[in-house]
Formats: structure tokens, sequence, C-alpha cells
């Protein structure tokens, strides 16, 4: 049986699923062609990516490309800069292109596993790029027989030609990038995570879990001046402490948890299930009262929250839960080098826990956030000390009754109450202050889609804590900051836990 000819089809006629990919595969090699196998991103098509291809095309009888779907491109903020169906038209109008198919995996072990090419190729620039999906498709392409294949041309790349001449950030951003780039090479900036996989981290604080409950207006109610709501569906997250311990999971060796929790309720027992591997969690389970839940309505037309309602207990620890939660903090205190307290002012820490942190803890991230329930009564003048302190912007207005004073002014009045030597202040989609000594650095945010504000703050002050707990430069504690919270909200599955070589790629994209 002869191989199908290929050279024929039109653009639209090449571009094919992954079965049908297979079985074109299995039929060239039947008839002894040789078939080589190219995967990638390939966003914007440039000069590099032709030679590339054009290189790979000879060194076979059939070509076959598959391309990184949507949902699993992770280059940066709003990309891919083109959706998967317009990047595979693009490739299959080249005429060194014999078939097209989006993957449907994050990386090609398994296209490659399913397809059994003879060659697979890459550009020269990945022989000693030696990224993770590279050796596992490496291993992959070993374990069938098949040949690995380096092309060695002109090398380019789509993030660099899209950050320089599409930027999706107005200039004043990219002008930031450009400067940080310069200041930071990104190997240095990079290394600040690569080893913080050495620090010994502490969190404390409430664990809340985070519910949204989708709804659809119907209309009026005839009996009543309310507006009436469809039940569809809900989807909830770990929240507040529990959640800062998850982003720093993906970063640190060591990750402990004293936190505060119901007492044996089926939300307790849900956080416990979502914590991540690895974390050793200390809980509280308070008697009688329920695991913090908050829980926000949210219109499904227009995506807009209606109103949400909060499930706390804010009764004082007994004196055995107290002198529970003292001999945890004495017990782990000396074994940590750093210690992140995220107060929600929900009961847990109690002047005497707050004085044992500050008279013990090696290096000190603060993180106190007012909620609905205790907007007035949760302040940072309850700690004497802090190394480094996170707010946002209400909240540092709200702690210094100003609210309109300067920032600029605002900022250095709670760093010096504190004796901290690192200050900062979150501003939203107008990014954020940081201050340290004289110094102030003021970073534009880099998220460019908000799909949900929900878990900003603790994704910010993960990264950013762990960034000031190991000295780093005040410009690259806010960076590190800001990009951690642009992966949270612009993630279409909730706040989900950051993945270290995720943000690494969306590190790696902003300053090329």
């Amino acid at each position: 049986m002869a191989a199908e000819d290929t050279t024929r089809r039109t653009p639209s006629a090449k571009v094919v699923d992954i079965d049908q990919l297979a079985t074109a595969v299995a039929a060239a090699r039947a008839v002894g062609q040789r078939v080589v196998h190219c995967h990638g991103v390939f966003d914007l098509l440039h000069i590099g990516h032709l030679r590339y291809l054009a290189g790979a095309r000879a060194l076979g009888d059939l070509l076959v490309v598959t391309l990184t779907p949507d949902v699993w491109v992770n280059k940066g903020p709003l990309r891919p800069a083109f959706g998967e169906q317009l990047r595979a038209e693009a490739l299959a109008a080249l005429e060194c292109v014999d078939l097209v198919a989006v993957n449907r995996w994050p990386t090609a072990v398994e296209t490659v596993q399913a397809i059994r090419p003879d060659i697979y190729a890459k550009g020269g620039e990945y022989r000693d790029k030696r990224t993770p999906e590279i050796i596992a498709e490496e291993a992959a392409v070993t374990a069938l027989g098949a040949q690995m294949a380096y092309v060695d041309d002109l090398r380019s790349s789509s993030s660099h030609l899209l950050n320089r001449h599409f930027s999706p950030f107005d200039d004043e951003t990219q002008e930031y990038l450009l400067r940080l780039s310069e200041n930071h090479a990104t190997p240095s900036l990079l290394a600040w995570l690569e080893r913080a996989a050495d620090l010994r981290l502490l969190v404390v604080g409430e664990t809340m879990i985070d519910e949204h409950v989708f709804v659809q207006a119907t209309g009026r109610s005839p009996r009543a001046a309310v507006a009436t709501m469809r039940l569809l569906t809900s989807e909830r997250w770990l929240g507040a402490a529990a959640a800062l311990a998850n982003h720093l999971a993906a970063f640190c060796a060591k990750v402990s948890l004293v936190s505060l929790v119901g007492a044996e309720d089926a939300e307790e027992r849900w956080a416990l299930k979502h914590l991540q591997p690895g974390i050793k969690a200390h809980f509280l389970r308070k008697a009688g009262a329920p695991t913090p839940l908050t829980r926000r309505y949210r219109e499904t037309y227009f995506g807009t929250p209606v109103f949400e309602v909060c499930r706390v207990d804010e009764e004082p620890l007994t004196a055995s839960d107290e002198g529970w939660l003292l001999d945890r903090l004495d017990h782990l205190l000396p074994q940590h080098d750093a210690v992140i307290v995220a107060d929600y002012g929900h009961s847990l820490l109690t002047a005497a826990a707050i004085g044992r942190i500050a008279r013990q803890a090696r290096h000190l991230s603060l993180h106190v956030q007012a909620q609905g329930t205790n907007v007035g009564y949760l302040s940072t003048a309850h700690y004497p000390r802090a190394d480094y302190v996170c707010l946002t912007e209400q909240d540092l207005r709200l702690d210094c009754h100003s609210p309109y004073g300067e920032l600029r002014t605002l900022l250095p009045l709670v760093a010096g109450r504190l004796r901290a030597s690192v200050a900062m202040v979150t501003r939203g989609k107008h990014g954020c202050l940081a201050h340290s000594g004289e110094s102030f650095n003021e970073a534009p945010a880099v998220a460019t889609q908000v799909v949900d504000r929900t878990g900003a703050s603790e994704a910010f002050v993960a990264l950013s804590a762990l960034a000031a707990a190991q000295g780093a430069p005040l410009e690259v504690v806010a960076f590190l900051g800001n990009v951690a919270a642009a992966e949270v909200v612009s993630s279409a599955y909730g706040p989900q836990p950051l993945q270290k070589l995720r943000l690494t790629r969306s590190i790696e994209s902003l300053l090329r």
C-alpha cells in the first residue's frame, strides 16, 4: 500500500487530529518513508522557525508538526498571541510541512509515543537548554528506538519578537521591564527561586475556604422586591494561610503550616485533602467553630459578583487551645529560617502568640488583611516587629487612618513602627510600591488579563516574602510578587497553587 500523497493537500487538509496523524505516520513508515516530527508553540512564525522546519524536513521524507494547545502554553501574560487553530493554519501553509495536529498534552512525550516517528527534531538551542520537557521527550524517543536530532540554523524567539514589537503592555510597563532586564539578568532573577529550595518556611494564620457559587438571573420574585437567581454550579479553593503554604510548596523543600480550622467538620476534611503534598500541617481544631468560609455568588452572564456571605467564628481561643498553639510555636519556630504570618483576624493570632513569633522568628514577614467582618479591628499595631510587611492599599489606609494620604508618606510610617527593613503596598491593576530605608520602587502590574482577583494577595505575599527572606533587592521583591499575582488572576481555573516551571517561563518571557 502506497503512502498517501500529502504534497497536493491544501493547507486546511493538512490539519488533522492526533489519531489521524498517527495513522498517516504508520502508513508512511509501512512503505519505507522516514517520518520527522517537530513540536512546539510556534506562536509567531519567523525566519528561525522556517529554517528549523526546512532543516527538519531535509532529514526525512515526511514532516509532521504538533502544536502545544492554548491551555498548556506557559509563555507568560497573553500568550499565546494566536490561538491553536490559527497557529495550525499558519504551519499548514508552509510547503515543507506535510501534516499538522494540535497536541492533547502539555508536552510531546505522549505524542511521540502515539505517532512513533523515526526522527524527533528540535532547534539547535535545545541541545544545551536542558529543560524538563526536553529531557522527558528525549527519553521517550530513545525508548522507541527513534533518533533525536537538533537542527542548527538561525536562532530567534517568538517571545522576544512579540515583546519588542507586539507588546500587550503600555509604554511605561514596557520601559520598566526593559530596565529590569538590563539591571537583573534573567538567570540572576531565577536564582532567587532556585535558592529558595534551601529555605525552611513556617506559615502561621487562619485557613479559609473560598467558594464561588454561579447563578443565573431569572427575574424578580412576584412575592417580594428581590431578584431571583437560578443556582447553576459552584467551585471552591483553599484560601488565606493554607493557600499561601500551597504556593510556597512549589519552591521550598520544607514548608510547615500552623493554622486554625473547624473541629472535625466536612470543610476541615476538605481543606486537609487540598493541601499540597509535603506540607507539614499543624491544625488547631477550634471546638464548636466552623472552618472559615467566604461564599461569593457570581452572575454568569456578566461574570460579576452579586453578593457574598462569610461564615466565621471570632470568639477568643480557650486557655487550652492557646496553650496548644504556644507549645506548637515554641517547638517549630527554632526549626525554621523564616516565618510568614497571614493574619485575617479570625482569633488564631492571640497577643501571646504574636509575642512568641516576634521574639523567636529569625525573619518575619507579615501580611494583615481586613475582612468584611473585622474592618477597623485588625491592624499591624498588634505586632511589635516585622522584617517585611505587605499590605493592600486599602489595609494600609485603614492602618494609618488616612483615606487620602500619600502612599510614600504612609508606607514608611508602618515600616518604622514595625522596624521593617522592607515594606510593600499592593495596588491591584496599578502594581505595587516597595519601600526600604530611603528608597522606593514602583512596579507596574504585569497581568494583562484578569479572570478573577481571588487569591492574588496570597500569591503576591508568597513570592515577595520568599525573596525578602533572602535579602533580594527591592525591585526583585516587587517584580516576583507581581508575576505571582499575574499568574493567579489570569487563570481560568481559579487560584491554583503556583507552579515553579510555569512561573519561571513567565519570567523568561516577560524579560526577553
